[in-house]
C-alpha cells in the first residue's frame, strides 16, 4: 500500500491522556503519497496506489450542487444527477449499469448543497473502459427527452418520500428554509415541486455545459492501478475536452456574503407532521468549512452529542424519567457558511416550549461544566480512529482526499486540519460555546399534535 501510517505514533496518541500541545507531530503521522496529473484543460486527477487487491475506486468531484441554482431550476444538479445514469453518445441508453455491475463493480452518486459526486468500485481490469465511460458522459451526455421526462417522475416520487413523507425530512428542510433564508442554503437540494415540474430539457443542458467540464472536477484513483499507464488513460479520455470558460465567473459571483445568516431575533418554527413524538432540531450560524474556530466547535459537537457517554444522551435520555429518546448534536461547514445544531425525539406527552427553554438554559451552562481537558482529549483520540478506520479502503481514501481537493483546492488540506485540532484548547472550545449559544437560533418541531 502506497499511503504509509505511522501506527505506532497513532496508538500512542489514542491511548494517551496528554494534552494536545504534547502531541507535537499528529500532522506528520499520517503520510498519503499522491501523483497528481493537472490537463491543460484545468482537469485534476489524483491517483493512490494501493496494490492489496486487485480492485479499484474511482470518485469524480464536481463542484457544483443546490446553491449554484437560482429560483426557477431548483433541484438542477440533483436531477443531472439521475440523468447522467441514463446513457451518452457512445454508452446509449441503459448501458452503463449494465456494464458496471456486470463487470462484477458498484455504482452511485450523490448531491449536496456544493458538490456532485459520483463513484464507481470495480476490478483492476475494468479502468479502461470506466474511464471511457465517464469521458463519454462528461462530454456527450444524451438527455433523451423520453428518459428526462420519465425521470421527472422519478424525481418528484423522491422528494415526496424524503421531504412530504418523511417527518425528518421535514424538518431538516423547515430548518434550513429558515436558517438560510434569503440565501442560497435555504433552497431544497432535492428541488422545489413547482420548479421540477416545469425546469426543460434545454434548461438543464444549459446547467450541464456551464458545470460539468474538466476544469470544474476533480477525479480520484484509489487502488490496484498502474500509475503510468492510469494517467496515459485519462489524458487519452479527458484531455480531449473542452474547458467551461463560464464555470470560473460562476463561481466567483457566489459571493460569501449572499451566503451570511441574518436573524435579527429568534425563530421557532413548529409543523404539523407524521411523527406522533415530537421531532425537534436547534441550530446556530457559524463558520464557513476550513475556519479555524470550526475545528472547536466539532470537538464541542462531539463532547454534546456524540456517543453513549456525551452530555445530552446522559442529561435527557440516560435519567430515571427520560425526555427524550433520541439526542444528537453536530458541526455541519458548508463551502459558505456553517452551523451548529442539536436534535432528536422527544418522549410523547414532553412540552416541547419547556423543554426548548429548558435546553437553551442547559447549553450555556455545559459551556463552563463539560469542556475540559479530559472531554477534549477523548474527543481528539476518537477523531484518530475514525480517521485511520476510514482511511483503510479505497473508496474511504479517495472520498478524504477527493472531498479536500474540491473544498479547498488542495488534498494536502488535511495536515492543515490536523494541526488545527491539535491546537484545540478548553479555552478555545469554551469561547466559541459561549459565543455560538449567545446567538439568535433557530428551533424547528415537527410533530403531529393530535394524535
Amino acid at each position: 500500500m502506497k499511503f504509509l501510517f505511522s501506527l505506532l505514533a497513532l496508538m500512542i496518541l489514542m491511548m494517551s491522556c496528554t494534552t494536545a500541545k504534547k502531541n507535537k507531530n499528529l500532522a506528520e503521522s499520517i503520510q498519503i503519497e499522491v501523483d497528481e496529473l493537472k490537463l491543460d484543460n484545468g482537469m485534476t486527477a489524483l491517483i493512490v496506489k494501493n496494490s492489496k487487491l486487485p480492485i479499484f475506486s474511482l470518485y469524480f468531484f464536481y463542484k457544483v450542487g443546490g446553491k449554484n441554482e437560482i429560483p426557477g431550476i431548483t433541484g438542477a444538479s440533483h436531477f443531472l444527477e439521475h440523468m447522467m445514469f441514463k446513457g451518452a453518445k457512445k454508452y446509449g441508453k441503459n448501458t452503463i449499469d449494465f456494464i458496471i455491475e456486470g463487470s462484477g463493480g458498484s455504482t452511485n452518486a450523490y448531491t449536496t448543497n456544493d458538490s456532485t459526486v459520483y463513484y464507481e468500485n470495480l476490478p483492476s481490469s475494468e479502468l479502461e473502459q470506466i474511464l471511457d465511460i465517464e469521458s463519454d458522459r462528461m462530454e456527450n451526455l444524451a438527455l433523451d427527452p423520453d428518459d428526462f421526462n420519465k425521470e421527472r417522475a422519478v424525481v418528484l416520487e423522491e422528494r415526496k418520500m424524503r421531504y412530504e413523507n418523511s417527518p425528518k425530512g421535514q424538518l431538516y428542510q423547515l430548518l434550513m428554509e429558515n436558517l438560510f433564508a434569503g440565501t442560497p442554503y435555504g433552497r431544497s437540494v432535492i428541488g422545489d415541486i413547482p420548479d421540477l415540474k416545469s425546469v426543460t430539457r434545454e434548461q438543464i443542458h444549459a446547467y450541464f455545459k456551464r458545470f460539468y467540464a474538466p476544469n470544474n472536477v476533480a477525479l480520484v484513483v484509489v487502488g490496484d492501478v498502474d500509475v503510468r499507464k492510469t494517467k496515459e488513460l485519462i489524458k487519452k479520455n479527458f484531455g480531449k475536452i473542452q474547458s467551461s470558460p463560464s464555470v470560473t465567473k460562476a463561481h466567483a459571483e457566489l459571493k460569501d456574503e449572499a451566503f451570511q445568516v441574518q436573524l435579527k431575533e429568534p425563530k421557532i418554527i413548529k409543523r404539523k407532521g407524521e411523527s406522533p413524538s415530537p421531532l425537534f432540531m436547534l441550530a446556530y450560524p457559524t463558520y464557513k468549512a476550513g475556519h479555524p474556530k470550526g475545528f472547536a466547535l466539532d470537538v464541542l459537537s462531539s463532547i454534546l452529542g456524540s456517543g453513549k457517554s456525551s452530555t445530552l444522551i446522559n442529561e435527557y435520555i440516560l435519567v430515571p424519567k427520560p425526555v427524550a429518546t433520541s439526542m444528537y448534536a453536530a458541526h455541519q461547514q458548508l463551502e459558505k457558511n456553517g452551523f451548529f445544531f442539536i436534535g432528536g425525539e422527544l418522549v410523547r406527552g414532553i412540552k416541547l416550549d419547556e423543554f426548548r427553554v429548558d435546553l437553551q438554559k442547559k447549553l450555556k451552562a455545559y459551556c463552563d461544566t463539560e469542556i475540559t481537558e479530559r472531554n477534549i482529549q477523548k474527543i481528539k483520540n476518537n477523531y484518530l480512529v475514525d480517521l485511520y478506520s476510514g482511511l483503510d479502503t479505497n473508496a474511504g481514501l479517495a472520498q478524504f482526499i477527493g472531498d479536500r481537493q474540491w473544498l479547498y483546492g488542495d488534498w494536502r488540506f488535511y495536515k492543515q486540519e490536523l494541526q488545527m485540532y491539535e491546537k484545540v484548547t478548553v479555552n478555545n472550545v469554551r469561547e466559541l460555546c459561549h459565543e455560538t449559544f449567545s446567538k439568535n437560533g433557530v428551533f424547528v418541531s415537527v410533530w403531529n399534535q393530535h394524535k
